[in-house]
Parts: C-alpha cells; sequence; structure tokens
C-alpha cells in the first residue's frame, strides 16, 4: 500500500497548476486546472473526475466542458455511467456519488466505508462493484440502491476491478495481486500472478489497471511499464517488462487502458501513452507534444472519439480513434455549472 499511495500522492500533489495563455474562465476557476484521475464516455458524452471533487462534463464530443455541481470535496478516482442519466462516482474516504439526470444533481450516497474506493465496474444496469485500499471491496445487485461490503486478506490496495457480465471479473492490485469471481463477486480466488511478491520481499509490482477487450482476453497493467495478458482468464503470462539498458523501452508506470476497434492503449506517468494490436504482442510509444505529466485515465466513445487525462488539468481529445492526439485548449473550458445552461 506505501507505495501505491505514494503514487497518489504524486498524482495529487506532485506539480502545480498550468498557467494557460488564454484564459480569464480557467485563471478565475480552480478546477480547471487540477489533477483528473477519471474520465468516462458514453456516445458523444463525456465526464472528468478529480481532485478537490472536481466533476467536469462535455456534450460535444469533448469540444467545450462545463463544472457539475458536486457535493463532495474528496479526491474523486472513477466514474462510470451506465445510461446517459445514470452515473457513478467514487473518490476518497469511502465517497459514492450518484446522479439519475445526467449529472445535473449529484447525490452522496452511503458506502458503509471509509476506505478509498480507487475504480468503479458496473457490467449491466444492477451489478455494480467498488474496490480500494485495505483490500475493500463494495457490491451492489439493486443498482446502487444497497451496497455490500466484503474484503480480501491482508493489507493491500485494490486498485482496479473489471467484470465481464454480471458473474465473471476480476481485480488486480498492490503486491501484483489477481483475484478472480466466477460467482457474481460472493467469492474472490487469488490467482497465480507472474509478478506478485510478498510483503517481506521489499518489492514493489503493483498493478493499477485492467483491460477486458472481451470476455476471453484480458489485460493487466502496472510498475515499471508491466504488462500481463490472459487468454481464457485463468493463466497470466508477462508480455512487456522492463528491460535494462534498454533505452527504447519505457519503464513508466502505467495507470489506465483502454480499447479502440482495433487497437489496445495504455497510459502513465511522465505523459506516457503506448498503443498496440488486438493481441497486445506489439507495443509502441505515441509522441505526443505535452508536458512530462503523469496521465490517469483514457476512454473512448462512437467514431473515433477518445481523451486522456492527466495532471495539471491535462487533456487530450482524438477525432480518429488515437492516430492524432491534441491537447484542449483551456478557451475550450467554461466557468458556469452544468446546472446553469438553458435545456
Amino acid at each position: 500500500m506505501r507505495l501505491f499511495f505514494s503514487c497518489i500522492a504524486g498524482l495529487i500533489l506532485g506539480s502545480a497548476p498550468i498557467v494557460f495563455a488564454y484564459a480569464d474562465p480557467v485563471q478565475k476557476e480552480p478546477a480547471f486546472n487540477e489533477n483528473y484521475f477519471g474520465v468516462n464516455i458514453l456516445d458523444d458524452r463525456a465526464w472528468i473526475v478529480g481532485y478537490y471533487g472536481t466533476i467536469l462534463h462535455s456534450r460535444d464530443r469533448g469540444l467545450t466542458w462545463e463544472l457539475q455541481p458536486s457535493p463532495s470535496r474528496t479526491a474523486l478516482y472513477s466514474v462510470r455511467f451506465v445510461t446517459p442519466d445514470k452515473g457513478w462516482i467514487s473518490g476518497s474516504y469511502g465517497t459514492l456519488l450518484q446522479t439519475n439526470d445526467g449529472g445535473k444533481n449529484w447525490t452522496v450516497m452511503p458506502s458503509g466505508t471509509t476506505e478509498h474506493l480507487f475504480d468503479l465496474s458496473w457490467p449491466d444496469h444492477r451489478n455494480g462493484w467498488a474496490v480500494g485500499s485495505r483490500g475493500v471491496i463494495l457490491r451492489t445487485e439493486d443498482g446502487g440502491g444497497s451496497w455490500t461490503e466484503s474484503s480480501v486478506k491482508g493489507d493491500l490496495t485494490l486498485s482496479s476491478v473489471a467484470l465481464v457480465n454480471a458473474r465473471r471479473g476480476w481485480i488486480a492490485g498492490e503486491f501484483g495481486v489477481i483475484f478472480q469471481t466466477q460467482d457474481g463477486g460472493k467469492s474472490w480466488v487469488k490467482q497465480k500472478s507472474p509478478v506478485e511478491v510478498t510483503f517481506s520481499s521489499g518489492e514493489s509490482r503493483n498493478l493499477f489497471a485492467l483491460l477486458f477487450p472481451d470476455a476471453i482476453t484480458g489485460f493487466a497493467f502496472g510498475i515499471d511499464g508491466f504488462i500481463l495478458r490472459t487468454q481464457g482468464g485463468a493463466n497470466w503470462r508477462i508480455m512487456r517488462q522492463k528491460t535494462l539498458g534498454t533505452k527504447s523501452l519505457s519503464a513508466n508506470h502505467l495507470f489506465a487502458a483502454a480499447t479502440t476497434k482495433n487497437r489496445l492503449w495504455t497510459v502513465g506517468e511522465r505523459g506516457t501513452i503506448l498503443q498496440a494490436d488486438p493481441a497486445g504482442e506489439h507495443w509502441q510509444a505515441v509522441k505526443v507534444a505535452i508536458p512530462p505529466v503523469s496521465l490517469n485515465s483514457i476512454a473512448f466513445g462512437k467514431n473515433g472519439f477518445g481523451l486522456i487525462v492527466g495532471n495539471r488539468g491535462l487533456v487530450l481529445r482524438t477525432e480518429n480513434g488515437g492516430t492524432a492526439w491534441k491537447p484542449l485548449p483551456s478557451h475550450a473550458l467554461a466557468s458556469r455549472k452544468d446546472s446553469e445552461r438553458l435545456p
């Protein structure tokens, strides 16, 4: 947990806000310079969440953004919408937020925990999961009306959860651990991970993100650029790892991943962006002219629309499935709250 939280602390506290050249609205509104931790796209709409309760919303494929009213001032890590109206956000100190109107109004929901909730997964409208610090796992079977808390053994951080359907899914986290459920989260069984280490070893092999392009093929991403792959979900093998003395192979931590129609993507610290073929056999760096800040989340919508978000208010946007990424100019951000817009 120590290294994981040091990474999170680096994301939150590691750098001062950028001063934009354009920007009366940006300079007046601190949220537009905050560290962003999560992004979700549903069709042409998108949401970004971040430090100090920040929630941003775009109706036009990320061309312009507005603040949505947030009832929380804690760090928000993950956002998931299951319909254009119904969405969830998880954050620090057990924060769970729910909306039924596309984010015009967000409500704080009881989570039953004060642990940090780093990731959410919603395979359908009724079944959802949240995972976080000290092995906490939250589960709902009624669309978020009530949550059941469970945990796995050991004082470890669970950083990512991916359910491919209501019964089958995986969790990954600190020390390289991977857990699987085949009964809807009633039980979680530790799988053999090729990068797992014990606390007493003094090593760090944390896994930060899971990606399942389909119900069979899965990937895990982590510290020092590690990428694991499973075919069928029972066995994992290393696809990519740090190679000492190889300057061309990035060893930066990988924090998030997503897929388009024909490419896999992962992003991480120091502005790292990697892409690969659908099998994940060959990973290549993508060069974008941005500061070397941490990139914390990536998502794709329809017709080539995609977003990457990171520290210092950085938002990258693509309209062609990642062939070209462009930093979102500060004048695309508005200082009005979303609730102030006319319907």
